[in-house]
């Protein structure tokens, strides 16, 4: 390990001609408001914050949320580049599915029905998206659960400022695709407005591999609408005031079996977001509120003649409602020293219904939302001190109290020094907690009702280089451990809590840019070890029962070593190309009871160009995975081979 960091920290000073399209490319003068809750230059805070903005983000080739978040250091999203509509799973720093929380807007996004409460990031389009702030590391002290590995907050565009604005983005490419993005933005009076719509169609490609070459599988598509509103008072007012709502629906075909195809097998998406939030500005600080609602609803049908194993009709429907409502203060106790407390109050429920049609007979299940529901409630409060001798520490605590297994807590601790303008060290020590979801307390089937929160604490330590002009690079090193996450036993066929998960690496971002070229480099390194129960299967009995335990690697799906560069040119006032290249190493399928099946390492290269129409207008061109590139993150299903998007930005 010892040798992994001095090369590491050598690799720094000698790609230091090159600069990440994130946060490290501009000024540590940026306000972010993620690490803390308030507005902060990023130079005062030592937490490992990404900063991706508009601009960047409409200079890349990537087509969606999920493929731009797979581009970072520490992050892996499954599914981003597989067939329209599949739902993407995050992975940040070798953690399971449901342990980065994603915020919209400041405010938690989660599906109460799913069985990690992940949210879909299909819902949110990227035309939609003004700014995207990256917090990794443990942050329930801040955030609360679910925040154990990272906090994802994805910041919409603002209402506008002029009388009348408007926006248009138009685009088609391969497998027949289509996207068109308006929206209006204004204020009238004392009051801002903000209208959008987002559609989406594809005719999309076979979500599974067909290996036997029989060429009769068919294609899974997507067919998307989004709209949003959002009204709100206008900058300078002592109350300042907001409220919008989103609906997103969607409809896609998928193959729910590797390799295997399922001509009639569909899904219904929807998903209703509902915000408001008031702030008043007092002499020492700011007091603010917050209100929102999240509703999730899929509906699942599979009628296909020639449906894999004995069901011959399934439907299943789910629909989860997440509610948070929150109140806190910042108050500046003094010039160095600022205080964030407050306490939230979150509460979830589901219903879901399953049932099939076999030669055995008919089946089904039910959840009601009259006994599946959950409440959280959380006081917290951290002090934030930014020295005028270049040292910052931050320092916090939250107290849980979860309405099944009642009361925990979650701190954190993070100095930081800039020497001599040269050098930025940080130090984050800090604890996080995963609540069960509703579905493992309460499935029917695998629920178990006495299960306890999945707790971790986590130690990073980074080095970010500060001394040449234009120039940032920066080194991270990270170790978690989670104790008690939930696992399904196949003894016993319910979930229930495991020993422990181990997981460390290293992080490595680094560049250049100025207003003609742009150079980003990062490596990330993983590696993970899971214990849990060891399984022996009984002949007599035909069931598996628990013998101990077993250590594995658990990076699953997830590539121990990861590669993203890209090389962005201004060629003129009118035109900008820029080349982009993924590396990602060999990774594992798992099964059960059996050796891990290898997936091949691979790579992608992807071309974009821009040429500017006017101050207001642009076309763009965006050729991906050039040499068409054969690949699978998920075993059995297909990837996108060498595609090609035209749009048109107004």
């Amino acid at each position: 390990m010892t040798k992994k960091i001095s090369f590491l920290v050598a690799l720094l000073y000698a790609v230091n001609a090159f600069s990440q399209t994130d946060s490290l490319s501009k000024s540590l003068e940026e306000i972010v408001v993620t690490a803390n809750r308030f507005p902060q230059k990023q130079i005062n805070t030592g937490k490992i914050l990404t900063v991706i903005t508009r601009e960047q983000i409409e200079k890349t080739p990537n087509v969606n949320l999920a493929e731009l978040l797979s581009r970072q250091a520490g992050i892996s999203v499954i599914g981003a580049n597989n067939a329209p509509g599949t739902n993407p799973d995050i992975y940040i720093r070798g953690a399971g599915t449901g342990n980065a929380l994603i915020l919209i807007d400041g405010s938690p996004a989660t599906d109460a029905s799913t069985i990690r409460s992940t949210f879909d990031l299909n819902f949110i389009p990227l035309g939609e998206v003004e700014r995207i702030e990256i917090l990794k590391g443990g942050q329930s002290t801040i955030y609360g659960s679910d925040a154990v590995a990272g906090v994802i907050n994805i910041i919409t565009k603002k209402t506008g400022t002029k009388k009348t604005a408007t926006s248009l983005h138009i685009a088609g490419g391969s497998y027949q695709t289509s996207q068109v993005d308006m929206g209006v933005y204004g204020k009238l009076n004392r009051i801002q407005y903000k209208g959008m719509f987002h559609q989406l169609t594809s005719k999309g490609f076979s979500s599974a591999i067909d290996t036997g070459n029989i060429k009769s599988f068919d294609k899974d598509g997507i067919n998307q609408r989004v709209f949003r509103a959002e009204i709100g008072s206008i900058q300078g007012m002592k109350w300042d005031w907001s409220t919008s709502a989103q609906l997103s629906k969607y409809k896609n075909q998928l193959d729910q079996t590797g390799y295997q195809d399922a001509k009639d097998s569909k899904v219904d998406n929807s998903n209703l977001q509902l915000r408001a939030s008031l702030s008043r500005k007092i002499s020492i600080g700011s007091l603010h509120s917050n209100f929102s609602i999240n509703n999730n609803e899929r509906n699942y049908l599979d009628d296909s003649t020639d449906l894999n194993g004995f069901a011959k009709y399934i439907q299943s429907d789910f629909v989860g409602r997440s509610y948070f409502s929150e109140i806190f203060g910042v108050f500046k106790l003094d010039p160095t020293l600022q205080l964030y407390t407050g306490f939230d109050y979150r509460w979830q429920n589901t219903d879901q219904y399953y049932f099939s049609v076999s030669e055995y007979g008919d089946y089904s299940s039910t959840l009601s939302s009259d006994s599946t529901k959950i409440t959280i409630g959380s006081f917290f409060g951290s002090m934030v001190y930014n020295g005028k001798k270049n040292l910052n520490l931050e320092a916090g605590i939250r107290v849980n109290n979860h309405s099944r297994f009642g009361n925990n807590f979650t701190y954190t601790l993070n100095p930081s020094y800039v020497l001599n303008k040269q050098f930025k060290f940080s130090l984050n020590i800090s604890s996080a907690f995963k609540a069960p979801t509703l579905y493992q307390l309460y499935d029917g089937y695998a629920g178990e009702k006495s299960l306890k929160p999945e707790t971790s604490v986590t130690s990073e330590f980074s080095i970010q280089f500060l001394g040449i002009k234009n120039t940032s690079a920066r080194v991270v090193y990270f170790n978690r451990k989670i104790n008690n996450g939930i696992d399904y036993s196949y003894s016993t066929y319910k979930y229930f809590n495991y020993a422990a998960q181990k997981d460390n690496g290293i992080e490595v971002e680094t560049g250049y840019s100025n207003s003609k070229i742009n150079l980003s480099l990062n490596y990330t390194y993983t590696k993970g070890t899971v214990n849990t129960a060891n399984y022996e299967f009984d002949a007599n009995t035909y069931s598996y029962t628990i013998k101990g335990d077993t250590s594995f690697p658990n990076l699953f799906r997830i590539p121990k070593h990861s590669i993203n560069g890209s090389m962005g040119f201004q060629v003129n006032k009118k035109i900008y190309v820029s080349l982009a290249k993924r590396i990602a190493g060999k990774r594992f399928e798992p099964q059960f009871q059996a050796p891990s099946i290898a997936l091949k390492a691979f790579q992608t290269t992807d071309f974009f160009f821009q040429y500017k129409l006017g101050k207001k207008a642009s076309i763009y061109f965006s050729l991906k995975n050039i040499l068409n590139a054969r690949y699978q993150e998920v075993l059995g299903f297909n990837t996108r081979g060498r595609n090609y998007v035209i749009g048109l930005r107004i």
